[in-house]
């Protein structure tokens, strides 16, 4: 994973852009992987870590109409976070994670379910994440490793 975070750093960095992240289920391990990095900080603005409805409502601005119509564990949720997050925070690149690590399902979302939303220089990409684990941590490295994927991709075009 450092090797894909490196990777995403180098780029952004050589196009003189920033990143910022709002994340939920992911309690800052995105985040922590971008800043054990030397030299992070020409290109990561900071984050959010909004576990928590109320943070989500309060701190992100995610609209209760929202959370209220679609859940927590929703594209539509991701999208908001990434939206306001980007408003907030001024970034080129960001992201944002909402999803179920478990024990038990929620919303009627199965454990390992999660939404991931991009917004780079305007485009907007949404992503349904799921892996069959019950360990909490292999499902957050596996979300979080999909994260750098897709915005290498974005990236690179």
């Amino acid at each position: 994973m450092k090797i894909l975070a490196t990777e995403v750093l180098t780029i952004l960095h050589e196009q003189n852009l920033k990143i910022s992240a709002c994340e939920s289920f992911t309690g800052g391990m995105f985040s922590n992987k971008l800043t054990n990095i030397p030299g992070s900080s020409k290109v990561f603005v900071g984050s959010f870590i909004s576990y928590s409805e109320t943070m989500k409502k309060n701190i992100v601005k995610v609209s209760k109409r929202v959370i209220k119509k679609y859940g927590v564990i929703s594209q539509e949720c991701a999208e908001e976070m990434v939206l306001k997050t980007q408003k907030l925070l001024k970034s080129h690149l960001t992201i944002s994670f909402t999803g179920n690590a478990g024990p038990t399902s929620l919303e009627n979302k199965n454990v390992g379910t999660a939404y991931i939303s991009i917004l780079f220089l305007g485009r907007l990409e949404s992503f349904k994440f799921e892996m069959k684990t019950e360990d909490r941590y292999k499902f957050k490295i596996g979300a979080v490793n999909f994260a750098f994927k897709e915005i290498l991709n974005l990236i690179k075009k």
